[in-house]
């Protein structure tokens, strides 16, 4: 990436010319001094490129770092967020599983009451119609035996 100042030696005896009414010739010994400033304008503008192109470097090897480290922080809130979610949800599975657990629980006693109830009733009329029955047997084989 080194640029060369390439100097216009026409262009700069003109501009000598007209601003100082001289006329300096290419063999001049001012021009001497013109081609020593051209090789150290050269040379500092080189080596400010090497520092800037290290600047860069430097520049670029830092952000990639931060980078990084910004992906890393990233990857572990996404983590912690991630299992705070995962228990909540276990949290709220939890709660339902115990919620179910109680309308089960009630359910069967809701159940088991209606059942002992139905029963009961059951027993009763089967008793009551036994009764029944023996009352009524009772007079048949009273009337027979008379």
């Amino acid at each position: 990436m080194k640029m060369g100042v390439a100097l216009d030696l026409k262009r700069i005896t003109a501009e000598v010319a007209a601003r100082h009414g001289m006329l300096v010739m290419p063999d001049h010994p001012a021009m001497l001094l013109v081609t020593m400033n051209e090789m150290v304008l050269q040379q500092v503008i080189g080596d400010i490129e090497a520092h800037m192109e290290d600047m860069v470097a430097g520049i670029e090897a830092g952000l990639c770092s931060a980078q990084q480290e910004a992906l890393g922080n990233i990857e572990k809130e996404a983590r912690k967020a991630g299992i705070a979610v995962r228990e909540e949800i276990q949290k709220d599975i939890e709660a339902g599983r115990l919620h179910a657990r109680e309308l089960i629980v009630e359910l069967n006693r809701a159940y088991s009451r209606s059942a002992v109830r139905r029963w009961v009733a059951i027993g009763v009329i089967a008793a009551g119609g036994l009764l029944v029955m023996g009352v009524g047997l009772g007079v048949m084989l009273a009337r027979l035996l008379k």
